[in-house]
């Protein structure tokens, strides 16, 4: 059985391997909108938003994977907006 600190520092290194995601989406903000899947964009804006919530929910509250998730989720909510307005403009 593992003990809280395994189960910790498991928790807080997927937080660290999360922050490819907002990291990569940091980068596509200089792409062409026109490249940017709508679909999946809201997908992932979504799902981080729900981890949101999840991240504090959990005990001891995962700030770390918390703001991962906040600055996913309005990044892909950028790209989302950004893909919609190059495909109606």
């Amino acid at each position: 059985m593992p003990t809280d600190q395994v189960i910790r520092m498991v928790g807080y290194l997927g937080a660290a391997a999360n922050w490819l995601i907002p990291i990569a989406a940091m980068g596509a903000l200089r792409n062409d909108p026109k490249n940017v899947d709508v679909k999946m964009s809201a997908v992932l804006s979504t799902y981080s938003f729900f981890f949101i919530r999840w991240a504090l929910a959990i005990s001891p509250a995962n700030y770390p994977l918390c703001a991962c998730h906040f600055t996913n989720s309005s990044l892909q909510a950028i790209h989302t907006a950004r893909g919609i307005r190059a495909q109606y403009s």
